[in-house]
């Protein structure tokens, strides 16, 4: 999703996406919960959505943005993809939602969230536009001590706990089916560029860095972290 207050927005987004590994890691980790028709939120410059386009042909795969140029590059980039829709979709909007003509069985919504004033409204929406037995998984930035000016500059309300994120889940008709930290080593970077060095753009180069080293983390991650510690929350919610 695009920050609306400065460039950082899109300079992240474009390191991110350079770092194939980890964009792929973190694909590998939604993707067992993906199913049906599939209503990517916050699609962006399409880093997660050329992925799930590929893995689902069969499927009908609803791309969107709240920020009109990207939703304007993401049809120019898919429109000879006949199963890709692409809308501009704002979460604090219900009709927005509404107005989409197909049924959806899995919303997903990575690094969203935290983009929305009233997240709890939004929740309430996703699920009002769900069919009975879907499913929305989020990912969204952990730990209220990393809040720092990298949060302010991408335009973040907030940072999630676990009880916080509970907390608001209990305001909507979702259930929580599984909820986990993800990506632990970058929580030190976060740290030390945002909270202490006050630098609000993430290093293409530490960046660069950081994928090389996907491999191993991710083992240390899944067999001996057992993702109890992460920079990201990942939650399964079913309706």
């Amino acid at each position: 999703m695009k920050n609306q207050y400065s460039d950082e927005g899109d300079i992240n987004l474009i390191n991110t996406k350079k770092a194939n590994d980890f964009t792929d890691w973190m694909y590998d980790v939604i993707k067992p919960h993906l199913k049906g028709n599939i209503l990517e939120l916050g699609s962006g410059i399409g880093t997660y959505s050329e992925k799930v386009s590929k893995d689902f042909k069969k499927n009908t795969i609803i791309l969107s943005d709240i920020d009109q140029e990207y939703v304007h590059s993401l049809k120019k980039k898919f429109y000879l993809n006949k199963k890709v829709i692409v809308e501009k979709i704002d979460l604090n909007d219900r009709s927005d939602l509404k107005n989409i003509n197909q049924k959806i069985n899995t919303v997903f919504a990575l690094n969203v969230l935290e983009h929305v004033k009233n997240d709890v409204e939004a929740l309430n929406n996703i699920y009002d536009t769900l069919e009975p037995g879907g499913r929305l998984i989020i990912l969204v930035p952990a730990h209220k001590f990393l809040y720092n000016c990298i949060d302010k500059a991408l335009g973040h309300y907030r940072r999630y706990s676990k009880g916080m994120m509970k907390t608001k889940v209990k305001q909507t008709k979702f259930r929580i089916g599984k909820m986990f930290y993800f990506n632990f080593a970058a929580i030190i970077g976060w740290y030390i560029n945002g909270n202490l060095l006050g630098r609000s753009v993430v290093n293409e180069g530490a960046m660069s860095l950081f994928n090389k080293l996907v491999p191993i983390l991710k083992f240390i991650e899944k067999y001996i972290l057992f993702r109890k510690f992460g920079v990201s929350l990942i939650v399964v919610l079913k309706k």
